[in-house]
């Protein structure tokens, strides 16, 4: 979808958004650092939800987190279902992944931090920065799609209400089927910086976005066939591989045994 949209106003929202993700010094944070797995399938009483020490916490159907959640120190946030009133963040080499549920502001991933969005709402905007990873195969983004500073995005699917945006040394690649536009590396001052981007992703969802290219920041085009596959679709290629290792070292054995 088009929207006029100046580079200065985007950064000023931008700043407004991460502003807006600072805890208040009267906020009450529950805290969950004991190297466990945590499942929150109830209306949690204090307003934020910090994850520290390799922790897990799974946000289920029936939670309710009035605040934001942050993921730290390869701990992990799991989303399926419940809602987060205002934003969901990755940190420090932490990791989230959201397949369901609905972030009421933003959903981002800083400082070595990695999201995986596969399903679920997000009310605003779906950003990563320095030196973080975002993979994006669905689910819906309200506002806009942001790469900021040495970022690496993968976009196979799901649906962006207006503009997909990269910056400084951010690293963009989009997997599906163009209207117009070849598959290749395109950069800022090319066609496709502030051109329209219209098309089919790798998920089949339609995709008609403006897409804006600053400074050293590279968007590329790929066919569907390389998109990166989700964490657990790689898991379960590792269980199938085991197991037919497994059949063929018992063929083995049994012809030497014949």
């Amino acid at each position: 979808m088009q929207r006029s949209f100046q580079p200065v106003m985007t950064t000023i929202v931008l700043t407004a958004a991460m502003l807006l993700a600072c805890v208040p010094a009267s906020a009450s944070v529950l805290t969950l650092d004991n190297g466990g797995t945590h499942d929150l399938n109830y209306v949690v009483t204090e307003d934020d939800v910090y994850v520290y020490n390799s922790t897990t916490a799974n946000l289920l159907t029936g939670g309710e987190i009035s605040g934001g959640v942050r993921a730290y120190d390869d701990s992990t946030v799991t989303v399926s279902g419940g809602t987060i009133g205002e934003w969901l963040w990755a940190y420090d080499n932490g990791t989230v992944n959201v397949s369901g549920g609905s972030i009421g502001l933003e959903l981002g991933a800083r400082d070595n931090g990695t999201v995986n969005v596969s399903g679920g709402t997000i009310g605003d905007y779906l950003w990563a920065s320095n030196d973080s990873t975002l993979n994006f195969s669905g689910g819906s983004v309200g506002d806009d799609l942001w790469a900021y500073d040495n970022s690496t995005v993968n976009v196979s699917g799901g649906s962006i209400e207006y503009d997909l945006d990269a910056w400084n040394n951010s690293t963009v690649t989009i997997f599906g089927t163009f209207d117009i536009f070849g598959y290749g590396v395109y950069a800022d001052g090319s066609l496709l910086d502030g051109a329209t981007l219209t098309g089919t992703l790798a998920d089949g969802t339609a995709f008609d976005n403006d897409v804006s290219i600053y400074s050293t920041a590279t968007v590329t085009l790929a066919a569907p066939a390389t998109a990166v596959p989700e964490p657990s679709s790689m898991a379960m290629f590792g269980i199938g591989a085991l197991g037919l290792f497994g059949y063929s070292r018992r063929r083995r054995q049994t012809s030497a045994a014949a």
